[in-house]
């Protein structure tokens, strides 16, 4: 009973709510406009990705990013040797 009070409550002020109307909101150049013109899915995604390629060059980038920091650890351990 106590969930019903404020249910009923929001639903007569939801019914008296001013809602604008749509019709004649837009501007006169939009309502005379062409429809757009339309194109197929694939021509407008362009050509599909190669997965394996990118996959590839990921692979290269990471392991060029971990030699250099491989080669950036030796280098530190062996300055702080001398």
């Amino acid at each position: 009973m106590k969930v019903l009070t404020p249910l009923v409550v929001m639903l007569v002020c939801a019914g008296c709510a001013d809602i604008p109307e749509l019709e004649g909101s837009e501007a006169q150049a939009v309502r005379n406009a062409p429809y757009p013109k339309l194109i197929p899915l694939q021509q407008a995604l362009g050509t599909p990705a190669d997965p394996e390629a990118e996959a590839a060059a990921v692979e290269e980038e990471l392991t060029a990013r971990s030699e250099a920091l491989a080669k950036k650890a030796q280098d530190l351990q062996n300055a702080s040797a001398n």
